[in-house]
């Protein structure tokens, strides 16, 4: 195929007699064009030409915008995967297998009404099991916003968490809290393991215990910053002593018709009761600490002078 130029000065039988070689030799005669081809044109037989080669020793792939991408004989096509995202592999024959790592990581978001992964199930905010449970292993589960309604349960521990319910009877393992009353579910008694302090009144109703109507503090201290208070008409304090019998001490109170304040002095002692018998002693008693103001019955004995005036006056117990 020759290169055909004409010049500016060249007549028109120049130029007649190169476009029919051109279109003679170069191009070719039309009549001699293969009977498997329609086209007419020499752009539209290339085309047509293009297309059967394709279909025979090529393919298109084809994306979701519908851009197309020829694959000519010959040609390789490369799907390449993304590290802990997606899994491309070729194998025999004409196989290409497309999977997903163990981990995938994700950079930007996943966007669908529902994500589920085995049984569990995440849709527009709520996170459900069709086990009917979620378990956190031995993770921490932490919030700054607000539990909503249900139930709360832990074997592990809950702190830093404000529990506040809607409704008027809530439990947290075996205790329940209605109202202001706190119980056990399991039992009849509650246990407290620390110390016990309470702002206000500490007051019992009937309290049923292994010794009887009795408080078991064992060896503990019984501490209040206010008033021990007992309000029942024969209520008062009984001492067990050193032996555990039958014996005990009862101070109980005659029903006051005032306020009456008893006072024990800053010393150590023994306090004398109307019982007691020779329970005074000597060392007890301060000098010049008996007058006639203390003595039950008195006599006088007097010394005088010889002028009779009194000296000195004794003072004693009359019989």
């Amino acid at each position: 195929m020759a290169v055909r130029n004409i010049a500016v000065t060249d007549t028109i039988e120049k130029f007649r007699t190169e476009f029919n070689a051109m279109t003679l030799n170069d191009f070719g005669d039309i009549a001699t064009l293969d009977a498997s081809l329609t086209a007419t044109t020499l752009v539209g037989a290339m085309n047509e030409t293009l297309s059967v080669a394709t279909n025979t020793a090529g393919f298109r792939i084809e994306d979701s915008s519908s851009t197309q991408q020829l694959i000519g004989g010959g040609e390789v096509m490369r799907i390449l995967g993304t590290s802990s995202q997606i899994n491309a592999v070729v194998s025999a024959t004409d196989t290409l297998t497309l999977s997903m790592p163990n981990a995938v990581s994700i950079t930007t978001s996943i966007t669908a009404p529902t994500v589920s992964t085995g049984n569990l199930s995440l849709t527009n905010g709520s996170i459900t099991d069709s086990s009917g449970s979620i378990a956190f292993g031995n993770e921490n589960l932490s919030t700054t916003g607000t539990f909503g309604s249900g139930n709360i349960t832990s074997s592990g521990n809950i702190s830093g968490v404000n529990i506040t319910g809607s409704g008027t009877t809530h439990t947290l393992g075996t205790i329940e809290i209605s109202g202001n009353v706190i119980r056990s579910t399991d039992s009849t008694q509650l246990k407290i393991n620390d110390s016990l302090e309470v702002s206000g009144t500490l007051k019992t109703n009937t309290i049923n215990t292994v010794s009887g109507s009795n408080i078991d503090l064992g060896s503990a201290n019984l501490i209040t910053s206010g008033f021990y208070y007992t309000s029942n008409t024969s209520g008062g304090i009984i001492f067990e002593g050193a032996t555990a019998d039958g014996f005990e001490t009862f101070i109980n109170v005659t029903d006051p018709t005032a306020d009456r304040t008893i006072t024990f002095p800053d010393n150590s002692g023994t306090v004398i009761s109307t019982g007691s018998a020779d329970a005074v002693t000597e060392a007890m008693m301060a000098n010049d600490a008996i007058g006639q103001n203390e003595l039950k019955s008195v006599v006088t004995l007097q010394i005088l002078n010889s002028s009779g005036t009194p000296l000195k006056t004794l003072y004693g117990a009359g019989a």
